[in-house]
């Protein structure tokens, strides 16, 4: 079949402006359905709409497509659905939620937007209560988007927001760039992380596990835990161009085999953490570069590296010591615990 355009309203009969349960359920089977669909060359568009819908969807072996959010997929109905709608939310085998958005076995696929697509998670019915709601919820929220064992991946124009839990995990992906994007996760609108926003918890930025070959660059995130993050197995990846402010340019926690990793021409504005590297357990993180920091005050450490700050497994005046890994550096020091000096612990690297 020749390759087409095919139009989430137009064709895949969709209906925008309308957050009502039954056009929620219905545009989410919808979308499923629509992606499906999909062939070589085909170009999937959601029109300068919003589309309210439930999460769940799960696209498999697109290869060689495009991907147009244009306008806004809101995951969400109703204020007084709320309740309603996260008991609804698919589950997996395990019982646990499934991602808003998970896309799995790609090839040569462009997620992109003719201006800046939108999707929004509505995560403050996820955040729940302050400091409450992760009490009852933990971390049994979906993730926004979800993009598994695939290669030769795109990311650009895209607007992330209000994430109930990690904003974009790339996970067994190889050839990946994601460009021009930004990542919006608070509670309120202050230019700050105060105690109310930061129980948003987990809202990480764009998160990297087991990748190969990653270029993220002129992107932005604001959020209440690590910014962008190179989590286990991954290697040879640049970062660069970007401004972030949450908890971090962040490699960790590992527990494996790192490599080749660069974070440079990066600015920093009240961040909670600068440069962030943690350990949980035996593994090696090697040729890192952190070029052209700005950090602009900071509202906890420029300079964290040792251990996770939750301090798995370690007592309460070791929050930064050697007891989470063969090297701990904290800048500015933790009052009270027994931090070496970065010196000392370049000395015994040597």
């Amino acid at each position: 079949c020749a390759a087409a355009v095919f139009d989430f309203e137009a064709d895949g009969g969709a209906e925008a402006g309308d957050d009502t349960w039954d056009t929620v359920i219905s545009n989410g089977a919808k979308l499923n359905s629509s992606l499906a669909k999909l062939r070589e060359g085909d170009v999937f568009v959601v029109p300068t709409k919003t589309f309210h819908l439930m999460g769940g969807i799960h696209a498999r072996n697109l290869h060689g497509v495009t991907i147009s959010i244009d306008g806004t997929l809101s995951f969400a109905s109703t204020a007084l659905n709320s309740g309603r709608y996260m008991k609804a939310w698919p589950r997996g085998s395990d019982g646990g939620v499934l991602d808003c958005l998970t896309f799995s076995n790609l090839s040569r696929v462009n997620f992109t937007s003719a201006s800046r697509g939108e999707l929004d998670g509505g995560g403050a019915k996820w955040w729940g209560l302050p400091g409450i709601g992760y009490l009852r919820r933990q971390e049994d929220r979906p993730r926004l988007l979800t993009v598994l064992e695939s290669d030769d991946i795109l990311v650009e124009r895209l607007h992330f927001r209000q994430s109930p839990y990690w904003t974009f995990l790339a996970s067994g992906v190889t050839n990946l760039e994601v460009r021009y994007s930004r990542v919006d996760n608070r509670r309120t609108h202050a230019d700050r992380h105060d105690l109310l926003d930061l129980t948003a918890f987990n809202t990480d930025g764009f998160d990297l596990a087991h990748c190969d070959t990653v270029w993220i660059h002129h992107c932005e995130v604001w959020n209440q835990d690590d910014c962008f993050d190179v989590k286990d197995g991954t290697n040879n990846v640049i970062i660069e161009h970007v401004n972030a402010s949450g908890f971090g340019l962040t490699i960790g926690s590992i527990a494996s085999d790192v490599r080749n990793i660069t974070f440079r021409h990066a600015r920093m504005v009240r961040t909670v953490k600068g440069i962030y590297m943690k350990f949980r357990g035996a593994g090696s993180v090697r040729d890192v570069l952190y070029e052209d920091i700005v950090i602009e005050e900071p509202q906890q450490f420029a300079i964290w590296i040792g251990p996770a700050q939750q301090c798995d497994g370690c007592s309460l005046t070791d929050l930064c010591s050697t007891d989470g890994g063969p090297c701990s550096i904290c800048w500015p020091t933790v009052p009270g615990t027994r931090a070496l000096p970065p010196l000392t612990h370049a000395q015994g690297l040597a």
